[in-house]
């Protein structure tokens, strides 16, 4: 009796280490925020962030602090992570994000999470703090910059113009330090990693690679890190 006393103690106390670790976790990020300034996006049709509703997350800080278990948006239009801080008021932070994670949507059978990175070389306008999601990670690594902006166009027989959210994305090689942008397709990407041309060029043959779908070319340069 006494045995089955002290592990039921033992599990409550783990349990209030737990709870007490994620509420003080919790009390310190929202203590990196302040509040943020909803965009006026009412007259524009679709939505200017990558989910509609809160994704559970991380963030890493550019002083490599990492918080977990966060609820988290990603305004597209802006480039801005925005968290849940308490009283549900979202925030931005104050502090440099280096990284943060999402978890993966349920029809997402590939990915467990989505992972991003910002602190990239400049390229194409893009900025140290541009956020890039990882498909595909190791020495070297696919890249995604996936950007939304608005743009009015005039339906036919309509007199009034509608505003509405276009996504652009572009596909980057990190290798060495060094951005490559490159198209999804074959010739695009054999360009940008030509030392291994032949095996991948063999390996996108014998597995009838699509490379306009992303899994699909996440794969091949998870292929060319075991190279």
């Amino acid at each position: 009796m006494g045995k089955i006393l002290y592990q039921l103690l033992f599990s409550a106390v783990l349990v209030l280490v737990a709870t007490t670790s994620a509420t003080a976790q919790f009390a310190i990020v929202d203590n990196t925020g302040q509040p943020f300034l909803t965009k006026n996006y009412t007259d524009v049709q679709g939505s200017a962030y990558l989910y509609d509703s809160w994704k559970k997350g991380s963030v890493t800080t550019a002083r490599d602090i990492t918080y977990d278990g966060i609820e988290l948006m990603y305004d597209q239009v802006e480039d801005q992570l925005i968290f849940k801080g308490s009283g549900g008021v979202a925030k931005t932070f104050n502090q440099p994000i280096k990284a943060f994670t999402l978890k993966a949507s349920k029809d997402n059978a590939i990915l467990k999470e989505q992972v991003f990175l910002s602190g990239f070389m400049p390229i194409d306008g893009a900025k140290p703090a541009t956020f890039y999601e990882v498909l595909a990670d190791g020495e070297v690594q696919l890249l995604r910059r996936s950007a939304k902006r608005i743009f009015e166009e005039l339906p036919y027989g309509s007199a009034t113009k509608v505003k509405a959210f276009k996504i652009d994305s572009f596909y980057y090689i990190s290798k060495e330090g060094k951005l490559t942008k490159i198209k999804n397709d074959k010739k695009s990407v054999l360009q940008a990693l030509s030392d291994k041309k032949t095996a991948l060029e063999s390996y996108i043959k014998t597995n009838k690679l699509d490379l306009k779908k992303d899994e699909e070319l996440a794969k091949l340069i998870t292929y060319y890190n075991t190279l």
